[in-house]
């Protein structure tokens, strides 16, 4: 489909918002100018939409369940589950609340339930997660589940995470 100058195209099935600008204006002597309010404008809001779909995008992972993670990130939550209640377990179970990827990064984070710990520490969908302490982080990442941490140690939290990204040429075919 063919789109003319100063039309928006907008796919039906993806929710969006779609801001479309004129940037040209025509004089009274027929001459085309540059509407510079509205590109500014645009400018401007260019980095705030920017933030709020990285927020969307965020936020839409942290109310999956289990039961709708794809494969790969079941297999990270179990290894979560399994190291964070053998490491950071108390008397409650702690169970997949959510997970957020960025990057090569993936961060689980586990909450304690309604049921007692047992073992082996596996996803029980008959418990039910409960916003107390403490609350656990997992960070996954090159292949390898780093230590969980409680979620009150932010600094041991980010380390790790920055740790985690490749170093600049590290990915190069020769290294």
């Amino acid at each position: 489909m063919i789109v003319g100058e100063g039309q928006c195209l907008q796919n039906r099935p993806i929710p969006a918002v779609v801001i479309c600008v004129d940037v040209t204006a025509v004089t009274d002597s027929g001459e085309h100018q540059e509407n510079s309010t509205a590109l500014q404008l645009l400018i401007k809001m260019r980095g705030l939409l920017f933030l709020l779909s990285a927020l969307f995008l965020l936020e839409s992972t942290k109310g999956l369940k289990y039961e709708e993670l794809n494969e790969d990130d079941r297999k990270i939550v179990d290894d979560a589950i399994k190291q964070g209640n053998k490491m950071r377990g108390t008397v409650k179970h702690l169970d997949f609340y959510s997970i957020t990827t960025t990057g090569n990064v993936r961060e689980v984070i586990l909450r304690p339930t309604s049921c007692d710990k047992t073992t082996p520490s596996v996803h029980r969908e008959e418990c039910k997660t409960e916003d107390k302490k403490p609350q656990v982080s997992c960070i996954h990442c090159n292949g390898i589940m780093k230590a969980c941490l409680f979620l009150m140690q932010e600094k041991e939290i980010q380390k790790t995470m920055i740790e985690c990204k490749p170093n600049p040429g590290s990915e190069h075919r020769l290294f």
